[in-house]
């Protein structure tokens, strides 16, 4: 069963990427559902460091678009919120995998920010970047956490 699991679960992720039919993942979602987008204001203090600011809008983008992911897939997918994995058809199995891969995907270009943003985080764990860094690295933290909140509170309630 498991093979098969798989081998769908590929078979998917292979047609979605390479179907005439694109199917488009609204992670820009204008959709008035969706959570307001979140803005990180840049500290007073930080207004003149130009790789704090960068932080901060990589960080603030970043937030914005795995949110409008999350909130866009668990609208479309409300039928799996709440399920064990063993009560899930083999259909709902394969709209699961296919979840996984739409959230992946959708982070896919933000790889090489979340790279330069690890590194920086590495940099300040081993004090090798400067205090206004540190503080830019903070505020992104504490406003995806905020969003995370935000998230779970909307969405408490689902599934039960």
């Amino acid at each position: 069963m498991k093979k098969i699991l798989f081998i769908s679960i590929l078979s998917s992720f292979l047609f979605s990427c390479f179907s005439n039919n694109e199917e488009k993942i609204s992670s820009n979602s204008s959709d008035s559902d969706n959570l307001p987008t979140l803005k990180i204001e840049v500290p007073a203090e930080l207004q003149n460091n130009e790789n704090a600011k960068e932080i901060i809008s990589t960080g603030e983008e970043m937030i914005n678009k795995f949110s409008n992911t999350l909130e866009d897939i668990v609208r479309d997918n409300k039928n799996l919120i709440g399920k064990k994995q063993d009560d899930l058809s083999f259909t709902e199995q394969i709209q699961a995998g296919k979840m996984a891969i739409q959230i992946a995907a959708s982070m896919a270009e933000f790889v090489p920010k979340i790279v330069s943003l690890q590194s920086k985080i590495e940099d300040f764990k081993k004090g090798d970047i400067s205090e206004e860094e540190a503080k830019a690295i903070d505020e992104v933290g504490k406003a995806f956490e905020k969003r995370m909140d935000e998230i779970n509170k909307k969405y408490e309630n689902l599934g039960k």
